[in-house]
């Protein structure tokens, strides 16, 4: 039996589709997940999750998010039509803007204290370890991405991974997809990180035989976010850290 192999352009065309596509989905998880406290605040029922009210550093934060967002779709987007040259300009634009949601990041998961913007099944201390733990992630990912950015599949792959963090635990979770107790949003969080990284697996299977490295690492770094913070919070062991964080009001 005769076997029909890909030419090098349906690869590269069939690859650039699927970045595309992951990116896009991402976009929808982040509007869905967001919408009642951000993007459609009081306009649409908010989900069974405190849905406090918006001030402006809350607003930078979201708009700093979405601009990432909206740089993810549009990079996907240049190598789709082979602007190449714009890509690597404005993905030095990304860096800085990563770069720039680490302190942002860090002072939305502390103020969130006094806000009151944590789930029913913790307090505002302990709950501070989901969105600090992906900090360190970020950066480390957003790192690796840089430093191999001239390895194309594995800046992809990180530069994914990196955006998957954002979506998996901030995003889908906020769907009100299990009871809000600390199992179910564990499980939540366990199943988004599954879902987003499960068409990455399938399509390194597909087209390389195995799972690409960077897969691994960028599931592994997600993976150790969830987990350790949901550990803390299961132990009740992160408050009294907490406490003494900078910029902690509650």
């Amino acid at each position: 039996m005769a076997t029909i192999v890909a030419s090098p352009v349906d690869r590269k065309a069939s690859e650039r589709k699927f970045y595309s596509r992951m990116a896009i989905f991402m976009v929808a998880l982040v509007f869905i997940g967001f919408a009642p406290s951000f993007y459609l605040h009081n306009v649409v029922p908010a989900y069974p999750r405190p849905n406090p009210t918006l001030p402006p550093a809350v607003i930078f934060h979201g708009l700093m998010f979405t601009l990432w967002m909206a740089l993810l779709v549009i990079q996907t987007q240049l190598i789709s039509t082979c602007r190449v040259e714009t890509h690597m300009k404005l993905g030095k634009a990304a860096m800085l803007l990563a770069i720039a949601l680490i302190p942002v990041m860090y002072l939305t998961a502390v103020w969130g204290v006094a806000r009151e913007s944590h789930p029913p099944f913790t307090d505002g201390l302990n709950w501070t370890a989901i969105p600090l733990a992906v900090i360190p992630a970020f950066a480390f990912l957003i790192y690796e991405a840089w430093r191999r950015r001239r390895e194309a599949q594995w800046h992809k792959r990180l530069m994914l991974s990196a955006t998957i963090l954002f979506v998996a635990g901030p995003a889908f979770g906020r769907i009100p997809l299990s009871p809000p107790f600390f199992w179910g949003f564990t499980i939540q969080l366990l199943v988004g990180i599954l879902i987003l990284f499960a068409p990455l697996f399938v399509w390194d299977r597909r087209t390389q035989g195995k799972v690409h490295p960077a897969t691994w690492t960028g599931f592994a770094v997600a993976l150790t976010a969830a987990i350790v913070p949901l550990t803390l919070i299961y132990t009740n062991s992160w408050a009294g850290i907490a406490q003494h964080l900078p910029g902690i009001t509650s």
